[in-house]
């Protein structure tokens, strides 16, 4: 009964209302019709976007996170590499630096000078200055590439290069530094049976980390 006579209040209702009011009330109900229709639509294309948004997010992240663990191990491996090379105790400059000349033909050092020895942090930094006068350039270079490759925590520190006369003749003054732990014992005292040094295990402060 109640229902009927709501339902008879709004047939009474629509009677009443003028020709324009009803198209205003048919175009509004139209328009809450169509907004019924792509709320949800809406909803799920909106929710969809995030997803796909939220799925490259994770997979961008995913991605960094394979990268760093490649540069992690790289870096692990630079430092065990590091470790094995300072766990080896350098030998004394001046006959390393004599030895590595007597490799190639036609080199050896002179005026093979020390510097005094310093300290950083856990190392004992010895540096050795020497030259080669009137050298050919490429038993130099091979001769500098065997120093820097060497196993031992040894750094060229400084290479300086004359060449005063035409032809293939350099003079070469060159700084190397060698890294001990502390705590650790001196410097061997040659390299591959290498004589004497006429240096004292010098050094200076320098960064712990060989070339």
């Amino acid at each position: 009964m109640a229902l009927r006579d709501s339902f008879a209040g709004i047939i009474g209702y629509w009677e009443n209302l003028t020709e324009r009011e009803r198209r205003l009330l048919q175009l509004l109900g139209g328009v809450v019709a169509l907004l019924l229709i792509l709320a949800p639509v809406w909803v799920l294309t909106t929710s969809i976007s995030d997803l796909e948004s939220d799925n490259a997010s994770l997979t961008e992240a995913l991605r960094s996170i394979q990268r760093a663990r490649g540069q992690l191990a790289a870096q692990r491996a630079e430092q065990a590499a590091a470790e094995q090379r300072y766990a080896r105790r350098p030998p004394a400059l001046g006959s390393f630096l004599e030895a590595k000349a007597r490799e190639q033909e036609g080199l050896s050092m002179s005026d093979v000078q020390r510097e005094p020895e310093r300290e950083e942090g856990r190392f004992r930094i010895h540096h050795t200055r020497a030259r080669l006068q009137g050298v050919g350039l490429r038993p130099a270079i091979r001769m500098l590439a065997s120093i820097k490759n060497s196993t031992y925590p040894i750094s060229i520190e400084r290479i300086h290069v004359d060449h005063m006369r035409a032809g293939d003749q350099y003079n070469f003054h060159i700084g190397v530094l060698s890294f001990e732990r502390q705590g650790s014992q001196s410097p061997d005292a040659g390299v591959g049976g290498g004589g004497g040094d006429n240096e004292d295990r010098g050094g200076r402060a320098g960064p712990p980390d060989p070339e």
